[in-house]
């Protein structure tokens, strides 16, 4: 899947330009009032929920990857009909989800570099955008009409 592998790429690069320029503790503002750059280590899950059970959360992203990929393959060659925003989706999530398993398994927790100026949110990543912007594809596919 194209979608898949131009999110892991572009989400591998954003995380190697920000461990080669950033330091940790030092914020950089990016766009002002709106995005800066903060430095973090994720070792738990989204929003940092787990982040002291490090080697848990590696194997339940591990679990939770294999499921999508699974899931994901079946819907492909179930369907008759290509639904391009699902597949398009489906792809982002597997993307993104790979790269932040990537993270894990190589350097033991995630790189996260993205921070909202504007509202208190957790710092994140490129693959974790990528995987709410594939969910809501595919939400919108489901919810689409199709004609017969």
């Amino acid at each position: 899947m194209l979608s898949m592998a131009l999110a892991f790429g572009l989400d591998r690069a954003s995380k190697n330009w920000a461990l080669a320029h950033l330091n940790r503790g030092d914020l950089h503002v990016f766009w002002p009032g709106l995005i800066d750059f903060d430095l973090i280590t994720n070792t738990g899950a989204a929003f940092s929920v787990g982040h002291d059970q490090g080697d848990l959360m590696k194997y339940i992203a591990l679990a939770v990857t294999i499921i999508l990929a699974l899931w994901s393959i079946r819907r492909l060659l179930k369907s008759d009909r290509p639904f391009y925003l699902e597949r398009i989706g489906a792809g982002l999530i597997l993307g993104g989800s790979l790269g932040n398993l990537f993270d894990r398994f190589n350097q033991g927790f995630v790189t996260d570099f993205i921070r909202f100026a504007f509202i208190d949110f957790p710092v994140f990543n490129i693959a974790d955008a990528l995987i709410d912007v594939g969910v809501a594809l595919i939400l919108f596919e489901a919810f689409k009409k199709h004609e017969p």
